[in-house]
């Protein structure tokens, strides 16, 4: 992606749940682009005032308030004024949004936002919220009709925003939260002078402390500490609850398990040494704890709007991820319910693996590219559309709300499909055709294409950005997880496989597959989580244009000889494709890549063969040709009775492909 620098205005605030993020998109826009100007605008008087300025950024404030909903003199005096505030600070807006000239404005929530949005909006300046919890605010469901695009944390936003405009980006969090190896885990032991051979629980209220779950921890050690025996506890009280703390703990001498302090310096190892954590369900410690991978057990503050802790939690809850206890409940069972998670080391890794598969751990980055591209292309044009790797980048395209059309030689299936779906196709080369906005289009093409077609040679002369269909679909997958499958055959079937049980499982996943699929009828499935599968073509070395997390690769015989010229250089280009792939590589048994081609962890597989990491046993065959078999795998106990819809022993084989793969995107066996 092209980062050129930007004007760009952060809006919002009022609690550290809105600033913190506000600040992360500020960092990441100057990481892509140190030229980037950037302006904040606040509420007067509000801690973003204050935290805004420390992070090293500019801001404005605005006299806007909020309404209260407690009833007392001073909160009535406060409505009464809140109108009249409101109106200058949209007088205000007006003059810094015409002063700052923004390319963009961010807004992140909170009352602070809604002025300055609102004016943008109106001047159509581009605007970009940022939704950070499962229940959306009222200041962004108010701007959701004329954004451009809204970033959210969590699934089912649609009924709070526009679906088409919604992107599953999570929240930005600090960069050291991420799950802890034994190594870091050791290293979080000696920090906070641990037993590594006992239990950990982790209680966190924040920097102020929670007095639930402190009433919780006192009335735990008052009765005698039930049920703690063998566990070690690391409570963050919070410092406005200190001093009580420091009373009661001398009240209760004695007490070497329990750890306690106003505020956790080093929460990565926190996180790490913790087994169980307690917390509140503020979307920043939600985030934080999914990429931690931790088993928490949640407590939603009741004093926040909209209860949108409690639909933050239950979003973990719903999916095995968490546990959750009442506010009013807190006392009696919170730490019964911590304790007797703890000691179930089957409960506890289960829910450590769901809360893990819902982390988005680049949120920062995934919508600074969302804010990039609203401020990019709105058409694309594909010379040779029809092709089947080509049109499913249009029908992907197509669904982002872009501009599409294209020229392709002759009508096909493929074309008469998509223009049934609204996207023109024209079969003679007049250059007239193409779009006319030089900046605001994006030209697509393919190898396949002559050097001397009419439209190819206007494209160049006339300054559009043309891009190869493989550096395209290395754009799309870029700054999301890519799955891909390569080989000389089998990669079709394997990648649409991968797909299908992504889908059905429910993890989800985008799919830019090489031919129709049959259960969907199309070559392109579209999701909001950001999960690609794509077919990875050794064609023309197109391949080398992705950095996927996982890939497969089916086969290396000699093929495309016109490119390669011998079976050597065929294997050369699997290499380098290999060496750009970041987690797990799954190879066909007895390929020739090892060790020394990637930093990849190397799996095998193979349909029946014992000496490979992933296959079958106990395959079948019933009287219709279908097979059913059960995977061996490395990761743990093998996946019973699958059944395999497509005919032949070769799909069986690229079934076990396609499930070792989704095993180690973390696709649960079930």
């Amino acid at each position: 992606m092209e980062y050129r620098a930007l004007r760009v205005i952060i809006s919002g605030g009022g609690t550290g749940g809105h600033i913190f993020p506000a600040v992360s998109i500020a960092d990441r826009l100057k990481e892509v682009n140190p030229d980037t100007e950037i302006l904040f605008v606040g509420a007067e008087g509000k801690m973003e005032m204050e935290k805004v300025p420390a992070a090293g950024y500019q801001i404005v404030g605005l006299p806007v308030v909020g309404l209260q909903r407690q009833l007392n003199l001073k909160n009535l005096l406060n409505d009464l004024a809140a109108p009249f505030k409101l109106l200058g600070s949209l007088r205000q807006a007006g003059k810094i949004l015409d002063g700052f000239a923004p390319d963009l404005v961010v807004g992140v929530g909170g009352y602070a936002s809604a002025p300055l949005l609102w004016k943008a909006q109106r001047k159509k300046i581009p605007t970009l919220l940022q939704e950070q919890n499962g229940f959306a605010g009222l200041t962004n469901k108010i701007l959701a009709k004329k954004a451009g695009v809204i970033c959210v944390a969590y699934e089912g936003m649609e009924k709070f925003f526009p679906a088409d405009k919604i992107v599953l980006t999570g929240n930005p969090i600090r960069k050291e939260i991420r799950q802890a190896t034994p190594e870091v885990k050791a290293e979080a032991m000696k920090y906070y002078d641990l037993d590594p051979k006992k239990k950990h629980i982790l209680v966190v209220g924040g920097s102020l402390g929670s007095g639930t779950l402190n009433k919780a921890m006192r009335r735990w050690i008052t009765d005698g500490c039930p049920g703690g025996e063998g566990v070690q506890v690391l409570w963050q009280c919070g410092k406005y609850y200190k001093a009580g703390v420091d009373a009661f703990m001398a009240e209760h001498p004695g007490l070497e398990d329990i750890r306690y302090s106003d505020f956790i310096r080093r929460m990565d190892y926190a996180y790490a040494a913790a087994d169980v954590v307690i917390s509140r369900s503020g979307a920043s410690s939600v985030s934080e704890l999914c990429a931690a991978g931790k088993a928490t057990v949640f407590v939603p503050s009741p004093n926040v709007a909209e209860d949108h802790q409690t639909h933050n939690a239950m979003a973990l809850v719903r999916k095995e991820a968490a546990l959750l206890v009442k506010d009013a409940e807190a006392e009696e069972k919170l730490m019964k319910a911590a304790l007797g998670l703890v000691a179930d080391g089957g409960r506890v890794a289960k829910i450590e693996k769901n809360a893990a598969a819902m982390a988005l751990t680049d949120a920062a980055k995934d919508i600074v590219d969302e804010a990039y591209r609203l401020l990019g292309y709105k058409n694309v044009y594909f010379i040779g559309i029809g092709g089947i790797g080509m049109s499913a980048i249009a029908r992907y395209y197509k669904f982002r709300g872009y501009n599409v059309s294209g020229y392709d030689r002759t009508p096909s299936k493929l074309t008469r499909a998509l223009v049934a779906e609204g996207i023109p196709v024209h079969y003679e080369d007049e250059p007239k055709r193409i779009p006319k906005d030089v900046k605001k289009t994006l030209v697509v093409y393919t190898p396949a294409i002559p050097e001397d077609l009419r439209e190819l040679q206007y494209v160049r002369e006339h300054g559009y950005r043309l891009l190869k269909r493989s550096k395209m679909l290395g754009e799309i997958t870029e700054g999301q997880k890519c799955l891909a499958v390569a080989g000389t055959h089998g990669k079709t079937t394997t990648s649409t496989l991968l797909a299908h049980i992504l889908t059905e499982s429910g993890a989800g996943c985008s799919a830019f597959l090489g031919g129709i699929s049959k259960n969907y009828g199309t070559n392109l499935l579209v999701s909001r989580t950001p999960t690609v599968v794509a077919e990875a073509d050794e064609y023309d070395r197109s391949f080398h244009q992705l950095h996927p997390a996982i890939a497969v690769i089916t086969a290396m015989d000699a093929d495309h000889l016109d490119i390669y010229g011998d079976l050597e250089h065929v294997v050369e280009a699997f290499k380098i494709f290999a060496s750009q792939v970041s987690g797990s590589l799954v190879l066909k048994l007895g390929l020739d890549i090892g060790s020394n081609d990637t930093l990849a962890d190397i799996y095998s597989y193979h349909i029946d063969n014992p000496a490979a990491d992933f296959h079958a046993e106990n395959l079948q065959m019933d009287v219709f040709g279908h097979y059913s078999f059960d995977l061996v795998n490395p990761l743990g106990h093998p996946v019973k009775d699958i059944r395999v819809g497509a005919l032949g022993r070769f799909n069986v084989e690229n079934s076990v492909a396609a499930a070792a793969a989704a095993l180690l995107h973390g696709v649960a066996p079930e």
